[in-house]
This record gives structure tokens, C-alpha cells and sequence, in this order.
């Protein structure tokens, strides 16, 4: 644990908390994130207390949620990819600017390589925009590896591109 700084995964009772994060990471960086400010206002709340209930205790699922001198800083969402169940993918992972260069990310990050590893999962994969150095060093620093070149998210390449990265966890955790 860095000083004063600390990860945990987010409580069932906090979607707002969730939403107010996600919606500060859409405002704060957009090009990191295939998600647009837009959107995520406009789901209701209904939407960020399920997912807030979905991430705090499951295998399958995360919300992980980094704390400094006891304030929410920063967050990354996991889940389980249909059909890899040995598999686990980071996202919307983001941490405040005020927080940056203080360790929250390395503390976030390693909150959700643990829960991975403790699913059971064999690896961890995630995206990150071609021009986000900062993040790329910090995943290439704990280990994560380039799957290849920029890609679309989706079959339109029209829409923002993201670089694949992998963090094989070994050995493997069995549940």
C-alpha cells in the first residue's frame, strides 16, 4: 500500500459514487475511453446502482475504487469476457489528476490484477488509447505485454482505436 492511498473494491450501495467518477474520467479524458460523456449522463440510476451491485462482490465482475487520505480518486471496472472464463478484462480504468504521480494508479491496478487472480483467471487483458503514454508505461510496468498494433473497438474504424495488452498471471489461480 502506498501512504495514505489504498484500493477496495466499491461498496453495493454506491452507484452514485460510481457514476460521479465515471462521469469526472469522461470529462477529464475522453479520448481514453470508447464511452462518451453524453452517454454516460444519460443513463439512469437504475443503470450505476446495478452496476455498483454487480462489481462489489463477484468473480465474474469488478468495480475497484482507489482511495487517498480517504477520498475516492480513481476506478477500473472488470469483467468476465462470454466464453473465456479464464480470462479477465480492465476497463474505464481512470484516476483523478490531483491523484496522479502519487501511486494511486499502481494501487488500483494491482486491486484489480488481484481480483483476477484470485477469480481464478489465467490472464488479465485491457485497451489503452495509442496516445495515453502514461498509462501504456505504468501496464508495461507491472508486466502487461502489446498484443499487436492500434485496433477499432468495433467492426467500424470510424470509431477510436485502442492497443491490447496482456498480463499472463503465473501461475494460474484455481478457485
Amino acid at each position: 500500500m502506498t501512504d495514505g492511498i489504498h484500493g477496495r473494491r466499491i461498496r453495493p450501495d454506491e452507484g452514485p459514487l460510481l457514476r460521479r467518477l465515471r462521469l469526472a474520467a469522461l470529462a477529464d479524458s475522453p479520448a481514453a475511453f470508447w464511452q462518451t460523456l453524453e452517454a454516460a449522463r444519460a443513463l439512469p440510476a437504475a443503470d450505476w446502482a446495478r452496476r455498483a451491485e454487480d462489481g462489489a462482490d463477484s468473480l465474474a465482475d469488478l468495480v475497484a475504487i482507489v482511495e487517498r487520505a480517504g477520498e475516492a480518486v480513481g476506478m477500473v471496472q472488470g469483467f468476465t469476457p462470454t466464453g473465456r472464463p479464464w480470462l479477465r478484462e480492465l476497463g474505464a480504468m481512470w484516476v483523478a489528476p490531483a491523484a496522479r504521480g502519487t501511486g494511486a494508479a499502481d494501487v488500483l491496478l494491482a486491486t484489480a490484477v488481484t481480483w483476477a487472480a484470485q477469480a481464478g483467471a489465467e490472464a488479465v487483458k485491457l485497451w489503452v488509447a495509442p496516445a495515453n503514454r502514461p498509462a501504456r508505461r505504468l501496464y508495461t510496468r507491472t508486466g502487461f505485454v502489446v498484443l499487436g498494433g492500434p485496433r477499432p473497438i468495433t467492426d467500424d474504424p470510424s470509431v477510436k482505436t485502442f492497443v491490447p495488452m496482456l498480463l499472463p498471471l503465473h501461475p494460474p489461480q484455481r478457485r
